[in-house]
């Protein structure tokens, strides 16, 4: 998978590094710009519930807007839309052909590419269905799901990953302003 700047890896294999490559595209193609944290998932079905719990664990603790949507994304696109979001960043188990934990930074040409979301479907239509003056760029930041099981909690490499994520994603955004809280 490469990312948007086409160059780099933007696979990271076991869960990303804080100071790694991933956290650069992250910056590069995220700061400066009013960004909408989207969790996507089922916190029913194991390692597909990822999204919705990060976004529970990140609450209050970054500088960009966050919403968890669930395993229906679709039914959100009034918030989305009313967020002025110049970038929508999902966050969603992703099956790309990684390794359980595996991250990738994809876009969203890349999605439909990188195999089994259960939520690929509306997820590649989300941005679709919003106005083109109001709709956001779209980026997928995808952990490889272990299990998606009815009933089983996360996996042991997934929360490692999530874990990472969790650090990571408060080094580029950064605590809330006092205006925002």
């Amino acid at each position: 998978m490469n990312t948007l700047a086409g160059d780099r890896e933007a696979v990271t294999r076991g869960a990303p590094s804080a100071d790694g490559g991933l956290r650069d595209s992250l910056e590069f193609h995220l700061l400066g710009k009013k960004v909408l944290v989207l969790g996507v998932g089922n916190r029913l079905r194991g390692d597909d519930g990822l999204g919705p719990v990060l976004i529970d664990r990140l609450a209050g603790r970054l500088s960009a807007s966050l919403l968890d949507a669930g395993d229906v994304p679709e039914d959100y696109l009034g918030p989305i839309e009313d967020s002025g979001a110049e970038v929508l960043l999902v966050l969603d188990a992703v099956d790309f052909g990684g390794r359980p934990g595996d991250v990738a930074l994809l876009d969203a040409s890349q999605l439909s590419q990188a195999g089994f979301s259960t939520h690929a479907g509306s997820l590649n239509l989300l941005p679709q269905a919003i106005p083109v003056h109001k709709r956001p760029s779209m980026m997928i930041l995808a952990v490889q799901p272990s299990a998606t099981g009815l009933g089983s909690g996360l996996s042991a490499l997934v929360m490692v990953a999530l874990d990472c994520i969790e650090r990571m994603l408060i080094q580029v955004f950064g605590p809330p302003s006092a205006s925002t809280r």
